[in-house]
């Protein structure tokens, strides 16, 4: 696994993970645009994909590895984050989720879920995010 960008304390975790998802999301959107990457998780077989409470396929995201090894449990148990770039995430990631149909799940907790949006959106917000910021 690949360090992060940035440093997080144990207290902004918790204050984090407390947020209703949509909260989380947004935050999910300015971080990755601000340090320009994102994390998934991976196990033997590759990335872990799940079932969202709509029962499609969804590529769950976290803004840091802490979030997403918070989450690698149960029938995740094992799986380790894996640090996506930015222009991976642009230019090859999410225009194959969306080819494929798979949603993206934003930002889920431990104990919640996060926000569901066809990667198409999330590319979208992403890039008006990252407009802004020129």
């Amino acid at each position: 696994m690949a360090d992060p960008a940035w440093e997080i304390e144990d207290a902004e975790v918790r204050e984090t993970l407390a947020l209703p998802p949509e909260a989380r999301y947004a935050s999910f959107v300015q971080l990755t645009a601000d340090w320009e990457e994102t994390w998934g998780l991976k196990d033997d077989n590759g990335w872990i994909v799940r079932g969202s409470n709509s029962h499609e396929a969804a590529f769950p995201l976290w803004p840091h590895p802490t979030f997403a090894r918070l989450c690698a449990r149960g029938p995740w148990e094992g799986a380790v984050p894996e640090r996506i770039s930015l222009d991976e995430l642009l230019d090859d990631l999410l225009p194959l989720l969306d080819e494929d149909a798979i949603v993206v799940e934003v930002f889920p907790a431990p104990e919640g879920p996060g926000t569901v949006i066809t990667a198409a959106e999330l590319r979208r917000q992403l890039q008006r995010e990252l407009d802004l910021g020129e």
